[in-house]
């Protein structure tokens, strides 16, 4: 069984977060994201040295997933992003990003450091920023800023049209400590808030850079991004009425670092992780630091494998722990899942359903009290 150890802690001690910037933070295609929903709670105020406790969030639904990928190819040389066409041998690598979440497709493109985002569709909505929206700007330090305006058009159900116009703005407004919803604790992050203003434009007769007189909505997103990680680890999202401030929709989501499974094949973040860890050995030089890997909690048998129907799990647990298993597809996709369950010592037996899985490999994920392995189940 492969090891993967867990220093024990009270918290990772990060250095001083500096900034995100392209090589660490920018999309990448073919990186996966688990995402689980949680209670939404209010992202608090601006400034430094803040405590965001989400330890006491109830998780509910963790079946979220967020994918990047290249855009498709028309033939071999032109990408296909919403209604416009890009030669292929004109884009730089990750110029053109699609980001894949809950049936939405968001369209993005890096251009001199600046992330924009030039539309979205989805079964029911396709619209396009005329003039795109500037989501971040390389490099963003604390206490900067980036604003813009942007105007949209698109069809809701094919038929309706839809006309809008707004602006974006993106701070990095936050830094501080945060507990996450598992109870690990890091220190520093880095928080990044976005207001987009959202106006109704009624006929094209109305496009002028002022916003229209007519009822909006303020779409307020902050994320919370911690060193050696390419993504948020935390998010909250409120949407808003503008004319009366009340409240169409709030809710917020959990990234678990260790579920960003796009690690394995990102050494500018991994060399970061490497170099923090190696920075708390030092300073617990002289000092206890107890290794803990999966044997030292629990033995586990698994059969049988190559499985063709169920596969089943024996396994004893040496003290009281959390134990959840997770089936994924070797890109990184989730399959199955027992959830997270606080157990005591002593013997157990789990299965899972593999009956109507395609033949091929598959990872099967096994957490004991935030120390997991990964092994490979074969499909027949």
């Amino acid at each position: 069984m492969k090891r993967c150890i867990l220093l024990l802690m009270p918290a990772v001690a990060l250095s001083l977060y500096g900034q995100l910037n392209t090589s660490h933070n920018h999309f990448r295609p073919g990186d996966v994201l688990i995402k689980q929903q949680v209670e939404y709670v209010a992202p608090g105020g601006s400034g430094g040295n803040k405590t965001w406790d989400f330890s006491k969030l109830r998780t509910i639904n963790d079946e979220y997933t967020l994918t990047y990928e290249l855009p498709p190819l028309e033939g071999d040389s032109v990408y296909i992003v919403g209604a416009k066409r890009y030669e292929k041998n004109k884009v730089s690598d990750n110029e053109l990003i699609v980001g894949t979440e809950h049936n939405t497709m968001y369209y993005y493109h890096l251009i001199n450091d600046s992330l924009l985002q030039t539309g979205h569709e989805n079964p029911s909505v396709k619209l396009e920023y005329t003039c795109p929206m500037i989501l971040m700007h390389f490099p963003l330090n604390y206490g900067q800023t980036t604003s813009s305006a942007y105007k949209s058009e698109g069809l809701y159900s094919g038929t309706v049209g839809i006309r809008t116009q707004g602006t974006m703005t993106t701070t990095a407004d936050a830094y501080g400590k945060i507990i996450l919803p598992d109870g690990d604790t890091l220190s520093p992050v880095l928080r990044i808030k976005t207001t987009q203003t959202i106006f109704d434009i009624p006929d094209k007769d109305s496009y002028t850079t002022e916003e229209t007189d007519n009822a909006g909505k303020q779409l307020e997103t902050c994320r919370w991004y911690s060193k050696g990680y390419r993504y948020p680890v935390f998010e909250t999202v409120i949407n808003i009425n503008l004319s009366d401030s009340t409240q169409i929709f709030s809710t917020a989501f959990f990234f678990p670092p260790q579920d960003h499974l796009y690690l394995d094949t990102d050494p500018e973040n991994q060399a970061l992780l490497d170099k923090l860890w190696e920075e708390t050995e030092r300073d617990t030089v002289g000092k206890e630091v107890k290794t803990v890997t999966l044997e030292d909690i629990m033995v586990c048998k698994l059969y049988p494998n190559p499985v063709e129907s169920q596969l089943n799990i024996e396994y004893e647990l040496k003290e009281d722990a959390k134990v959840s298993f997770e089936l994924y597809s070797i890109e990184g996709l989730p399959v199955k899942k027992i959830t997270a369950k606080s157990k005591t010592a002593g013997n157990y037996y789990e299965n899972i359903d593999c009956s109507g899985l395609y033949p091929k490999n598959y990872v099967l994920r096994i957490t004991a009290n935030g120390v997991f392995v990964n092994e490979i189940i074969i499909k027949k």
